[in-house]
């Protein structure tokens, strides 16, 4: 989108090698013992002897996968690709100087299965998600509430790409039938932003660059929970019409009558966003650095943990829980450890009876239902506001655990 920074303050520009508590990224290229590895090459020819870039025997991702069995490596050489890649059994896809160019078609990258994995790709152009892991096969929920559900895909792996470019059929009059990206009255649609994990578990998005889409990382439960998924090591900059990093609940996860949580059909949940650069994000359309949001009853976004991160000049505060309704659910959300300077540039409307228009650190607001989260460690400088909370959210402490620098309040609570 051209969005560059406007607020990168000296202490806050972090190296694009981030150190992530005990975690190695997986070495880019390097192929499971007794695993086959096919190639592709923009110069590929059926029967080659299909042992080096030389020799590839595919000149398209896509007929590799298919040739692919489990547990293969398929090896894309360098080279431009025009193609919706369609990931739908457990290898692992690994580009060296590939670039996926998806013009005019849904995605650059779609994952429907588990224990896939996705490194080393430019992927770009997309009119919804660069990369979209998705839970594939989603059953009915209740009868007549046009909701679904089902077991999410699980330890999918994408890492080392550069995303940019993408979610492009929200932003225009788009004649795109993909359903991400229909218009909704005067909203443009929200075609999954650069990076989406849809209904998926106990996975990683690791160590991207994701740039210039509508938004950056999309966690959401349309079709099953969202849950224990690691995001680490990210840099997310300059997406400018959403989030830097959005986890939101869409689908049934809270029983308002029992007070129970539902996660066997949904619920974003147990997810841990560390140690990711979040600059620039959501200037032209209101967007978080890292936003938690449930939207509407019985949806939850709950006990995850936002942890280690540096967030400067974006739309919403650095950190930004929104619970919109009666029985919509942020409780247990964990934010701690984290570098954040001035954000909240568009100021937050959302918030009632009176919206913030200061710059502001960390925004935790529920309109209807009592909430406690722990916001501790973090060092907050440069803003009006460090924390923004109202009366019906419990942040034990905050005043004290904290460190803020050049903060005219600390902690704010409206009424």
């Amino acid at each position: 989108m051209g969005i560059r920074s406007r607020l990168r303050s000296a202490g806050l520009v972090c190296a694009s090698a981030v150190a992530i508590g005990g975690l190695l990224a997986a070495p880019v290229g390097v192929a499971a013992a007794g695993a086959a590895t096919l190639y592709v090459s923009p110069t590929g020819t059926t029967g080659a002897a299909d042992t080096t870039c030389a020799t590839a025997s595919y000149a398209t991702i896509n007929s590799a996968i298919a040739a692919a069995a489990s547990g293969d490596t398929v090896i894309v050489c360098a080279g431009t690709y025009k193609e919706d890649v369609a990931v739908s059994e457990a290898l692992t896809l690994t580009g060296q100087g590939a670039t996926i160019d998806a013009t005019g078609l849904d995605n650059g990258v779609l994952i429907t299965a588990s224990n896939a994995t996705v490194q080393g790709f430019t992927v770009e152009n997309a009119t919804g998600e660069g990369i979209l892991a998705q839970q594939p096969n989603p059953v009915p929920g209740p009868p007549a509430s046009g909701l679904f559900s089902g077991p999410p895909i699980t330890n999918v792996t994408i890492e080392h790409n550069t995303v940019e470019g993408n979610d492009l059929g929200g932003l225009t009059a788009s004649t795109t039938t993909y359903a991400e990206c229909q218009v909704s009255g005067n909203v443009p649609g929200d075609c999954g932003e650069g990076v989406h994990l849809w209904s998926v578990a106990n996975s990683r998005v690791l160590f991207n660059t994701i740039t210039e889409n509508a938004g950056g990382i999309l966690l959401t439960d349309e079709f099953g929970p969202t849950y224990g998924n690691l995001i680490a090591g990210n840099v997310v900059s300059d997406n400018a019409f959403d989030c830097g990093i959005t986890l939101a609940s869409h689908n049934l996860a809270f029983n308002t009558t029992t007070n129970q949580y539902m996660p066997r059909f949904g619920g974003v949940y147990n997810n841990t966003i560390r140690n990711n650069v979040v600059n620039d994000n959501g200037v032209l359309g209101f967007g978080a650095g890292v936003g938690i949001f449930a939207p509407g009853p019985a949806t939850a976004a709950y006990n995850n943990v936002v942890d280690g991160n540096a967030m400067t000049g974006n739309g919403l505060a650095g950190v930004t829980l929104h619970a919109h309704a009666p029985g919509a659910i942020v409780n247990g959300n964990t934010i701690k450890n984290n570098l954040i300077g001035p954000n909240n540039l568009d100021g937050d409307s959302d918030l009632s009876p009176t919206p913030d228009n200061s710059t502001t650190g960390i925004i935790v607001w529920s309109a209807a239902t009592p909430v406690t989260v722990t916001i501790t460690g973090n060092t907050i400088l440069g803003n009006w506001y460090g924390i923004w909370i109202n009366s019906t959210v419990n942040a034990p402490n905050a005043s004290h655990l904290n460190t803020f620098i050049g903060v005219s309040t600390h902690v704010h609570k409206a009424s």
